[in-house]
């Protein structure tokens, strides 16, 4: 079976202490977003950016459509590739942030693992989710419909038969996934608050994350500190500001 996980960057460790930084990329989107970290990460980082199948490098293979199989197959390959004796911290934008949290959780019922920090970048918080269960069969103009109000697509590539056509499946199921996290919720177990500091980055235009409360129950996610950092731009608003997400993480880790 081909790795779900992809280490695009490694950077020579200058402290006793490295860290791995795990990220997921929105719906749609691929480990490629986090490549163009690579000059901003500090020193004694390690970059595990996550490849999911149907995107990237893993584009052959079927998307999941369901939330237990993608956390089980995350949780299983990332906590064999993780130093158990190196913190590591979990980042995630828009999906990628419920896929985060939920390896979170996958890794501390695992092993008891937890993570050093996890940011949620253009997210809600999973108890204000909606459920939208009906993406997989939606007509294809509602869905380019929903990605030119998300913004961070071309609006020629959006008229582009093409390329709407090699995006539908796989933007199909990742819809599909944020659409019933509300009800995989529901239907699992209950469990306890994480212990780590949890930090919430959000674009001001972004209509996703408009309401604050919204955005502030994510503190209500974890046992430890919480903060909230909000920036210029829309829903790919991390495009502009990937330093200064790395910023906070940077700082946090210091004070451990």
């Amino acid at each position: 079976m081909q790795p779900s996980v992809s280490t695009v960057s490694t950077v020579t460790f200058a402290t006793s202490t490295p860290l791995n930084l795990i990220c997921f990329a929105h719906a749609g989107g691929s480990a490629a977003l986090y490549r163009r970290w690579k000059p901003l990460l500090p020193d004694g980082v390690t970059l595990i950016a996550a490849e999911l199948p149907g995107h990237g490098t893993r584009r052959a293979q079927a998307a999941h459509t369901g939330w237990r199989p993608l956390i089980a197959e995350l949780a299983d390959e990332i906590g064999q590739r993780l130093d158990r004796t190196a913190p590591f911290a979990v980042f995630g934008h828009s999906m990628g942030a419920l896929v985060g949290f939920e390896l979170c959780h996958a890794l501390r019922q695992r092993d008891g693992r937890m993570p050093l920090w996890f940011g949620a970048s253009a997210s809600v918080a999973p108890s204000r989710r909606n459920v939208e269960s009906d993406w997989l069969d939606c007509p294809r103009e509602t869905m380019v419909a929903k990605l030119a109000e998300l913004g961070g697509t071309p609006a020629e590539l959006l008229a582009d038969a093409d390329f709407v056509d090699f995006m539908l499946p796989v933007l199909r199921a990742d819809f599909h996934l944020c659409g019933v996290y509300t009800e995989h919720r529901r239907a699992s177990s209950p469990r306890l608050p994480l212990e780590c500091r949890i930090d919430a980055f959000t674009g001001r235009d972004d209509r996703a994350t408009a309401q604050s409360a919204d955005v502030d129950a994510w503190a209500a996610c974890t046992q430890g500190d919480f903060g909230r950092h909000e920036f210029s731009g829309g829903h790919f608003f991390l495009e502009a500001h990937a330093a200064a997400v790395l910023d906070t993480l940077t700082a946090v880790a210091v004070e451990q």
